[in-house]
């Protein structure tokens, strides 16, 4: 099978490699700063699989490419496969999917996958207790961290935590959550109430959560990790009001574990091409 990489950060480039391991044709463009061993190209050229990055775009139109030597446009990359082809992507927005570029396309979103949201979710985890082991300047053991949101991510972190023996609370919006929370033996939070006490502030919600003026009861030594993508849910700028640093951590599979990652998206890609080849999709 020809398969076209387009765009992507490192993750793509072992992606390619386990395609081509599988006796694919791949050609990657938009990964020119990549590392060597890959089969790099110039354009859109003739392929039986497009794959778009995860997101597809950082910007308004603009594609996910940060190992391009050039910014891409996604409306362009679109306009210039040829129609009916199919195109596997990641995170596609409504505005993106409805528009006349995408009309004439056969598209999926390889990250609705259950196994690569979870996969992807444990990553995530896993590369935060690594990332706070290694800036957190004191130990873990004792401290006392809430978790802003409990979706995938919030719930593989929190268990992740509390096996290291720290006191983790959850806070919610959602009455069931914090009913479930309470039961798992967590410190289950309202948004409005107090956060004095904690020593670390983790947010997974792509929102923001806590209320004006929430940040205030924390120490200035309190670390702020966010772990949602722009502009997520903790106030920078109320932050830096109160002397609070943040540390912006998304995407921490791509950085921290770029080769699982990939492989999460190839077993992705792979189970769609297999429904759409049984007529599951």
């Amino acid at each position: 099978m020809k398969y076209e990489i387009i765009g992507g950060d490192s993750r793509f480039y072992h992606l390619a490699i386990l395609l081509e391991n599988e006796g694919n044709e791949v050609k990657c463009f938009g990964l020119e700063k990549a590392e060597v061993g890959i089969n790099k190209c110039v354009g859109i050229e003739k392929a039986d699989c497009y794959i778009l990055p995860l997101p597809v775009e950082k910007g308004a139109g603009i594609l996910n490419a940060p190992l391009s030597e050039t910014e891409l446009n996604v409306h362009e990359i679109l306009f210039d496969i040829p129609d009916g082809s199919l195109v596997l992507a990641g995170k596609i927005g409504d505005k993106l999917k409805n528009s006349s570029e995408c009309r004439g396309l056969e598209m999926y979103d390889y990250m609705q996958n259950p196994d690569f949201t979870v996969g992807n979710a444990a990553l995530t985890a896993e590369a935060t207790v690594w990332l706070l082991m290694n800036e957190y300047d004191t130990a873990l053991y004792g401290k006392n961290v809430l978790i802003i949101g409990y979706g995938r991510i919030g719930r593989i972190l929190a268990h992740r935590l509390k096996g290291m023996n720290m006191n983790v609370g959850i806070m919610s919006s959602t009455p069931e959550v914090r009913a479930i929370t309470g039961a798992l033996g967590y410190r289950p939070l309202l948004p409005r109430e107090n956060i004095s006490g904690f020593d670390l502030i983790i947010n997974t919600a792509p929102a923001p959560v806590l209320p004006e003026g929430a940040l205030s009861a924390l120490e200035k030594d309190a670390y702020l990790l966010e772990l949602a993508s722009a502009p997520g849910g903790i106030n920078r700028a109320e932050a830096a009001e109160f002397g609070l640093k943040v540390i912006a951590a998304p995407g921490l599979p791509a950085r921290y574990s770029p080769k699982s990652a990939a492989k999460l998206i190839f077993d992705s890609v792979t189970e769609i091409l297999k429904e759409r080849e049984n007529g599951k999709v």
